[in-house]
């Protein structure tokens, strides 16, 4: 049996939660796929925490592949290497916010902008326009969200978040704030 066909059946096994299928496949696989988050994330340890994930994975999902979807050395490669884009993109820059330069000035990175948000600024331009007048028509929750959502490019789960309210009540309130901007707006025409 060649190294590609006892992969498969290992993780046929592991998909009926065969734990020592699961500990022959991390032993013959392991090495490869760190190499593979190495190669990705350039860092031993967050090559490590990425194959971790893997694994977990692979316990986790290995069961629920579709009738007839083989899994294989290529899939376990794939989820290798995606898990360790995405431990990338959560990776913060490791700079100080402040810091002094080479002239001794103090420098820092975040500054709060003074001009305002960008529905501020649009708001001011728009006067007691159009557009102000329908959000101001908005109540003040689903108002926020909206915002959150247009202006500082936040995703519903990040919104929920931000907000401490449940992901579909943010869902829900942002699509009837969208209808009732619409209407609004469709109203001045």
């Amino acid at each position: 049996m060649d190294d590609r066909e006892e992969i498969n059946q290992l993780l046929s096994r592991v998909a009926l939660r065969d734990a020592k299928a699961f500990e022959a496949l991390y032993r013959k696989v392991a090495g490869r796929l760190l190499a593979v988050a190495m190669r990705v994330v350039q860092d031993r340890g967050a090559a490590e925490d990425v194959l971790q994930e893997v694994f977990v994975t692979i316990w986790n999902q290995s069961a629920a592949a579709a009738p007839g979807q083989s899994l294989t050395l290529a899939w376990l490669c794939v989820v290798t290497r995606n898990r360790s884009i995405d431990s990338l993109r959560r990776r913060r820059p490791e700079q100080p916010l402040q810091w002094t330069d080479a002239n001794g000035d103090e420098q820092s990175h975040d500054i709060q902008d003074e001009s305002g948000s960008p529905i501020e600024q649009l708001l001011a331009l728009e006067g007691e326009g159009r557009l102000g007048h329908c959000v101001d028509a908005l109540e003040p929750e689903p108002k926020r969200a909206v915002l959150l959502a247009f202006y500082d490019g936040l995703t519903h789960p990040e919104i929920a978040e931000r907000m401490q309210r449940p992901l579909g009540t943010v869902k829900a309130w942002t699509r009837r704030s969208l209808m009732r901007l619409k209407g609004c707006m469709e109203a001045y025409v």
